[in-house]
């Protein structure tokens, strides 16, 4: 590694505090925040409501009515928060030291209507205070956590809407303030969220946005088309899950964070986004967005991977189009499916630059298109449909601003029953063997004038849903060792060879056979190894507790 990384090693002053050092890629470190939901562990939101799991019935048999807003229309129990370890319902827990925050504290609640409150599961949680005002048709009232609660299950019941309504007829407008801030705060994020993302330069907000919900094969009635009318609102009851088919979170708080962190967005237009849906969107952000906010836009993601939603149908969109004929996606004679696939991927990025550069006329240079596809193939995903696109539209440095693979460094090549120091020598030597395909995409992109960016990247212990050595796999990455891995795939394996925009996967969630993706378990925990690594790399303090 080189000399230099001393130079980025925070330093102490005479009082002992943590200060940042300059760091020559703090502009080109993001990050993908994690998905929003009622487990979170990055505890975006102040008010805890607007993360609820879908209402259901009390006896939790089938979902309840909901109005246009998500509003139960009849008594309701819900989820507002699950953060136990993985899987604590249907034991043995994967993580063998079963880590579990402390969501502890006094959360103040109020809705609009009159309901009964009462807990449906967590362990020593009581509701407090409980009053109903008819004037202003208002229950208020609190709920009180204990430390070793982790889920937490509420029901509504005996409820009015409105004084003289039918009992039974629902509530609206739930908020649950988390402990330590105003029961009347209009704050929108929490403070620890928003500085846990002080180091980054992008977030990407691909999980926040739903990506990879399944928008229905393309050819279905209606296409499944995505219209801008039938986004998920700001006040919506949840931001979290697919109700009614809102899917993701709100654009208006893509656009609040954005504005409150500096943070340029990373943006996945949704793959059955329509036209109509394109322009809306650019129109919006150039509308919303701080001027100084740069945009580095997908389509969709992850649209060469079989195993999403999103590549069924853009390659059911692909043939249908080169069906109705006229097509330039077989406009040199190309008779095979899969490469119309990739090339309508690239195109349909081509037609959502356009969009939003016409949004943003006069200020062209924020928007920054990012063909992204599948790293260890080189030659099928980029070379030729950059060779196709030129041969179209023009350019590709006119058209995008960069290309984009995800080449995680896995543990899988480590033994099925290796120790944790095994499993980081293994996550060290993927991160060398992805140098030969990381090469050949950098080329391309050199060829074309354009950046070479890491839309995900970070690393991963392979075999996910497999518990085999769970234990192990999910030790490795509380390793110290593992602070160096980071530095070295990010050092001398991509920033030392020209690398451009390093979007590490994720930022903050739990350990289990799933994946262990997040720089930490929690957002009162930033002083992880991995963590420790990001500092280096941005040059950045630790925030202080």
């Amino acid at each position: 590694m080189k000399t230099w990384i001393a130079a980025l090693a925070l330093g102490l002053t005479a009082a002992g505090a943590a200060t940042a050092q300059p760091a020559p890629f703090a502009g080109k470190m993001g990050v993908e925040l994690s998905g929003v939901g009622d487990g979170g562990r990055d505890r975006p939101f102040v008010d805890l409501a607007r993360t609820h799991r879908g209402w259901v019935n009390v006896d939790g048999k089938g979902d309840v009515p909901v109005d246009a807003r998500g509003w139960p229309k009849a008594d309701a129990k819900t989820v507002l928060f699950d953060i136990r370890p993985v899987p604590a319902w249907a034991p043995p827990i994967d993580d063998p030291d079963a880590h579990q925050p402390d969501w502890s504290g006094s959360y103040p609640f109020a809705l609009k209507g009159e309901a009964e409150i009462a807990v449906a599961e967590g362990p020593g949680v009581t509701i407090e205070d409980v009053r109903y005002d008819a004037a202003a048709n208002a229950t208020t009232g609190r709920i009180v956590v204990p430390k070793e609660c982790g889920l937490l299950v509420v029901s509504f019941t005996n409820t009015r809407r409105e004084p003289g309504a039918a009992e039974g007829s629902g509530f609206t407008d739930l908020r649950i303030i988390r402990p330590g801030y105003p029961v009347d705060t209009k704050q929108i994020f929490t403070t620890e969220f928003v500085r846990s993302l002080r180091p980054f330069a992008a977030l990407r907000y691909m999980d926040w946005l739903a990506t990879n919900h399944n928008p229905g094969y393309y050819g279905d009635v209606g296409h499944h088309a995505l219209e801008w009318a039938d986004r998920r609102p700001a006040d919506y009851s949840t931001q979290a899950g697919t109700p009614a088919g809102k899917y993701g979170v709100a654009w208006e708080y893509v656009v609040a964070l954005a504005n409150e962190t500096g943070a340029d967005a990373w943006i996945n237009v949704p793959v059955a986004a329509t036209d109509d849906y394109v322009r809306e969107l650019a129109a919006f952000l150039k509308r919303e967005l701080k001027p100084e906010i740069n945009l580095y836009i997908e389509h969709s993601n992850e649209v060469w991977n079989f195993g999403f939603p999103q590549y069924i149908y853009n390659k059911l969109a692909a043939i249908d189009e080169v069906k109705r004929g006229g097509s330039p996606l077989n406009a040199d004679g190309s008779k095979d499916e899969e490469v119309w696939t990739h090339r309508r991927h690239a195109k349909r990025l081509v037609e959502i630059a356009r969009t939003f550069r016409e949004a943003f006329a006069g200020q062209e240079g924020r928007v920054r298109p990012i063909y992204a596809s599948w790293a260890i193939n080189p030659k099928s995903h980029f070379a030729d449909v950059l060779d196709w696109v030129k041969a179209t539209y023009g350019e590709p440095k006119d058209l995008f601003h960069g290309l984009a693979d995800a080449a995680y460094y896995d543990a899988g090549e480590a033994a099925k029953n290796g120790d944790p120091e095994a499993i980081v020598a293994a996550m060290r030597a993927a991160s060398d063997a992805n140098l030969e395909n990381r090469g050949k995409i950098r080329a391309i992109a050199d060829r074309y004038g354009l950046k070479h960016c890491q839309y995900e990247i970070g690393p991963s212990v392979g075999r996910i849903g497999d518990v085999t050595n769970v234990a192990n796999r999910i030790r490795a990455n509380r390793l110290p060792a593992i602070e160096a891995v980071l530095l070295h795939d990010a050092l001398d394996n991509w920033f030392d060879r020209g690398g451009d925009m390093y979007m590490y996967f994720a930022h903050i969630g739990a350990v289990s056979r799933y994946g262990c993706w997040g720089l930490g378990e929690d957002v009162d925990r930033l002083d992880t190894p991995k963590w420790r690594a990001i500092y280096k790399l941005t040059g950045t303090a630790p925030p202080a507790r």
